[in-house]
């Protein structure tokens, strides 16, 4: 059984409607099929036909409009076609000044919304690593757990490598699987820290943080890496750099 069989029905649908965005087939501003459509089109449950819209708005390829539908957007990811205009940059870099510790480097069941986010079955295994990083005085300023796609275990190791410098990560996953970072689109939610992000960002108890979600796109549209990001209430970070017309 092919690994795409193995994928829940609702991933077999998006890759199947992704395809066809990517072909041009489905060009920008053209409705995708309906929740109905799909179903009768499928042989799917409504709220199967639900999941595979919402992941699609999740990698960025469609957007809804009240009353209207599911459309093809017009900024997608990657450069397909010259189709992709962003407005913006997001900086997924490090600080030149910033005190880098790698905490974890494994091999671990990748969460189910960032499998979402890779089109991958739940369960499917990928790299986690993890990074404190500090200001130039020492005090943390982010907590960054970083996950690749399962692929990159075998094409590029030394992501399981904790001596693997962080700024240097891009770099090496370009050099050994060809990605490399073009488009992101990110998420952020203020929520309390856990115990375990008060520790190693050295907060008191009961203490805000900043909380960003960012996945990151290769030129081909394929998302290959999410990063969580967990910010102190009291740190400034420049999320969007935005380019000057």
């Amino acid at each position: 059984m092919s690994d795409s069989e193995k994928s829940p029905k609702y991933h077999q649908i998006t890759n199947s409607i992704r395809a066809r965005i990517i072909s041009g087939e489905l060009p920008a501003g053209e409705s995708v099929p309906s929740e109905r459509q799909l179903c009768q089109e499928w042989g799917v449950a409504r709220p199967t036909a639900a999941d595979a819209l919402r992941l699609l708005r999740h990698q960025g390829y469609v957007e809804s409009r009240h009353g209207s539908g599911t459309f093809v957007r017009a900024d997608l990811p990657g450069a397909h076609g010259k189709r992709f205009a962003p407005s913006r940059t997001i900086d997924v870099s490090f600080p030149a000044d910033a005190g880098l510790e790698v905490l974890v480097a494994e091999e671990a069941a990748v969460p189910p919304h960032v499998a979402d986010a890779f089109g991958t079955p739940d369960g499917s295994r990928g790299v986690r690593r993890q990074v404190l990083v500090s200001d130039p005085g020492g005090t943390p300023a982010e907590l960054r757990t970083s996950w690749f796609g399962g692929d990159l275990t075998e094409r590029a190791p030394d992501l399981l490598d904790k001596a693997l410098a962080p700024a240097a990560v891009d770099e090496y996953v370009t050099d050994r699987a060809g990605h490399r970072p073009s488009f992101g689109r990110d998420q952020v939610q203020a929520r309390l820290a856990t115990a375990a992000e008060r520790k190693r960002l050295q907060l008191p108890g009961a203490s805000a943080v900043l909380e960003q979600h960012l996945v990151v796109f290769d030129a081909e549209g394929s998302a290959f890496r999410f990063d969580e990001s967990v910010f102190p209430a009291e740190v400034w970070k420049l999320l969007h750099p935005y380019p000057l017309s």
